[in-house]
């Protein structure tokens, strides 16, 4: 999420090249299980048809002619169940990958979104990446704040400050590779649920927030244990539990060891783990201590980011000015933005793959998609002719015939955008998608709202052609060639 070390806490190259092509690879991952789940889903759906269709059976009795219409089109759907089978699976397919779509540039949308309940701001390094800066830069910072008038100072004080450093090392320095590699952030463990986006109080449930709670207890207790994601244990093939040692890559000379305590709420903070601050100030003097007084290289650059929490824009600004005054901060020179520019800055390099997935991918799907609706429907109208002429002998205009295909369709659209949103925000909740660190994207409840009408929209696009072409069927050639 944040500008980090050249060490990549998930262990993939992380060029434009290779994640382009994970996205391709994801993507036709998403297709096949989503057609996979669609053929598994297609009983239920048949029977959702026949047991509406029961139902209207019984309620057309009362003579309501809505009754009668809603029967006439369930009846419809299974007179060709093949052609309508290959329509709910395209519907479906397309339904649920644009619903994974629109959970990842939503859930970026609102990373990236001011909160101006939760005013956070951000202070690194101006011209270097990764950000290093002395330990000292946190007081001046505080110092600044102080010097604001109380309506404008943090809320909270020191608790709406926290410092992070980045510490990735590997659990085997002879042979390091993505299995024995863990990427670290040294905060003040009691901050952690304070100024952690994703792990507030108001982000998890009771027991989530709990159990975090007794991890943090525990880090205070003893600065050498971490807290980790889970998927990192899983890929580390170790557990809560157990103590490891981890030779530092970028703190050169430093071995920390490390006693897991707890793991992370699942979907936060995918592919790393927390460790104490003081941890890393400890081994930094013990370096010092070793090496006759010798500091450690990076020992005045030991702070990647400070993160602030003020209560509005004009907080912000008077900080982000004082921040640029050379006489305050040159040695490295630093800046400040809110939290959401941060963040769209680091995003910058995954522009291009955003905007494929919004302008080129989703709408190439939509138009596919369309097309296949449009082929089977067609094909099933070629099959059903004669039906549609005998309607039209007993009385049925032209327009009742091509209302009754384009309310098929749009059935059809309904129910196979509601089962596979449905699938997708009930049985996925989130699903693991790599990046930077946002490691899981939530399914927002809105699509159970936009699937159906997703699915509708491009089942009556794909049956317009074919509902003229049934309305225009011709009763005289129809039984000339029955005949």
């Amino acid at each position: 999420m944040y500008p980090t070390p050249d060490f990549a806490p998930t262990g993939f190259d992380p060029s434009l090249f290779l994640l382009t092509s994970y996205l391709l690879a994801g993507t036709g991952l998403v297709m096949t299980g989503a057609a996979l789940l669609g053929v598994v889903t297609l009983p239920v759906f048949f029977l959702f048809v026949y047991a509406a269709e029961f139902a209207l059976a019984r309620l057309s009795e009362s003579g309501l002619l809505v009754f009668k219409v809603a029967l006439m089109l369930f009846r419809g759907l299974r007179r060709s169940p093949l052609r309508t089978s290959l329509t709910y699976l395209a519907l479906f397919v397309l339904t649920f990958v644009l619903t994974m779509i629109y959970t990842i540039i939503t859930f970026i949308g609102k990373a990236t979104a001011e909160k101006e309940a939760n005013f956070k701001i951000i202070m690194t390094e101006k011209y270097s990446i990764p950000s290093m800066m002395p330990p000292g830069y946190e007081d001046r910072l505080r110092a600044i704040m102080a010097g604001l008038p109380k309506e404008l100072q943090p809320v909270n004080g020191d608790d709406d400050v926290i410092a992070w450093s980045f510490v990735g090392g590997t659990t085997d320095p002879s042979n390091p590779k993505p299995e024995n590699a863990l990427f670290m952030f040294c905060v003040e463990p009691r901050k952690i649920p304070m100024m952690m986006d994703g792990l507030e109080k108001k982000d998890l449930t009771d027991a989530e927030y709990a159990d975090l709670q007794k991890n943090i207890k525990l880090m205070e207790e003893d600065f050498r244990r971490i807290i980790v994601s889970p998927s990192r244990l899983k890929k580390m093939n170790v557990q809560v539990g157990q103590k490891l040692k981890l030779t530092s890559m970028n703190y050169r000379d430093i071995v920390f060891e490390f006693e897991i305590v707890g793991t992370l709420p699942d979907g936060k903070y995918e592919g790393v783990g927390f460790c104490s601050r003081g941890y890393l100030d400890a081994m930094i003097r013990s370096y010092a201590n070793a090496h006759n007084g010798e500091p450690h290289p990076l020992a005045n650059k030991c702070v990647n980011l400070i993160w602030v929490r003020v209560p509005n824009r004009e907080s912000y600004e008077r900080i982000a000015a004082a921040v640029n005054e050379p006489r305050n901060f040159s040695a490295p020179a630093v800046k400040v933005e809110t939290a959401s520019a941060g963040i769209g800055t680091f995003m910058e390099a995954y522009k291009s793959i955003f905007f494929g997935m919004k302008f080129i991918l989703a709408p190439a799907m939509l138009v596919i998609m369309s097309l296949v609706v449009a082929n089977a429907i067609s094909i099933s109208v070629r099959e059903r002719r004669t039906e549609m002429a005998v309607l039209k002998v007993l009385g049925f205009q032209p327009w009742h015939v091509a209302a009754m295909i384009l309310g098929e369709a749009l059935l059809v659209g309904a129910i196979a955008g509601a089962m596979s949103t449905a699938m997708a925000w009930g049985m996925l909740g989130n699903f693991k998608f790599q990046i930077a660190f946002l490691g899981a994207f939530f399914v927002p409840t809105e699509v159970l709202v936009i699937g159906p009408l997703l699915g509708m929209f491009v089942a009556f696009i794909g049956s317009v052609g074919p509902a003229m072409s049934a309305k225009n069927v011709r009763v005289a050639e129809v039984f000339a060639r029955q005949a």
